[in-house]
């Protein structure tokens, strides 16, 4: 498969919620990333156009599951939803948090605010750079603030979105903070991103775990759970076969970049990040199993 061909095509996730006919706010999202400067993937628009379904403006979802490689373009879906939900009503309040917060805090002032500053939005949005009270302001009430992962840190405040990047890294905590600041909001929705992680992930794992049987059953309210990842029993090394689960490749990553990875990379960590396998403890043999060398000579 070419670069140019691959340009129409975007493999299917291997777990999503089923197709309905409900109308979705997913073209209004859509044209927000426009405005921010890009299109969004095939893979984003799926999600996006799904997980905000709705009956008569109620969502049909409360709770929303994305699992994808690395470098698949998370962060822009998530900048789009975000001014999307700010810019939707007034007053509504959103909370962000990642592995740390100040990764969160690099994120929102080195990369999205920049921007929304570049867009047509400019003047709508500002941003206060406190250290711990960091927040973005939107000209109609509405605001974002970054999230501190302790348990209490979301007690008190009402939010009307919640996203949870990086949930291999976070525990129950993360959630346990905004899980009831959302009760009394209709359209509150709580987003939980991830590549896949490893034995002591086990936050992100009952996700997963909770998402994969979701989509199993068929359900099409409540939660809506999406992974790219490699089966089990795919042959990884096989550049092939990314093709079927990397979302992003031939949009934003070239085949040449994962396979240099491959090369370089410490086999396990580099099928977690381009797979979204799941490491376990046995997996720190990698390349000892096979080795590199003797993997690389057999490409020849």
């Amino acid at each position: 498969m070419t670069w140019s061909s691959s340009l129409q095509e975007s493999p299917l996730p291997r777990f999503a919620p089923p197709e309905t006919d409900r109308p979705s706010y997913g073209a209004a999202l859509a044209d927000v990333a426009e405005a921010l400067g890009w299109s969004l993937l095939p893979w984003q628009a799926l999600v996006a156009g799904r997980v905000l379904e709705h009956v008569d403006g109620r969502q049909a979802y409360r709770d929303v599951g994305v699992g994808t490689p690395r470098q698949s373009g998370k962060s822009t879906l998530v900048l789009s939803l975000i001014v999307f939900r700010m810019l939707s009503a007034p007053s509504q309040r959103l909370v962000y948090g990642a592995q740390t917060r100040l990764a969160a805090r690099t994120r929102l002032f080195d990369t999205w605010f920049p921007r929304i500053r570049r867009s047509p939005f400019k003047d709508l949005f500002s941003l206060s750079r406190a250290t711990g009270a960091e927040t973005l302001r939107c000209s109609n009430g509405s605001t974002l603030a970054l999230l501190s992962t302790e348990e209490s840190a979301g007690h008190g405040e009402t939010v009307d979105l919640a996203i949870l990047d990086e949930c291999w890294s976070l525990d129950a905590s993360s959630e346990q903070s905004v899980r009831p600041a959302m009760s009394t909001r209709a359209n509150a929705q709580l987003w939980c991103l991830s590549t896949a992680g490893h034995e002591r992930s086990v936050f992100w794992r009952s996700k997963v775990d909770q998402g994969r049987l979701a989509a199993g059953m068929g359900l099409d309210t409540g939660l809506a759970y999406f992974e790219w990842s490699a089966a089990d029993d795919c042959d990884v090394t096989d550049r092939s076969e990314w093709w079927g689960f990397h979302p992003a490749l031939g949009f934003t990553i070239e085949e040449e970049t994962i396979a240099a990875d491959l090369a370089s990379m410490p086999l396990p960590e580099w099928r977690r990040a381009y797979a979204n396998q799941w490491l376990s403890d046995t997996d720190a043999a990698g390349w000892a199993v096979i080795s590199r060398d003797t993997w690389l000579k057999a490409q020849i």
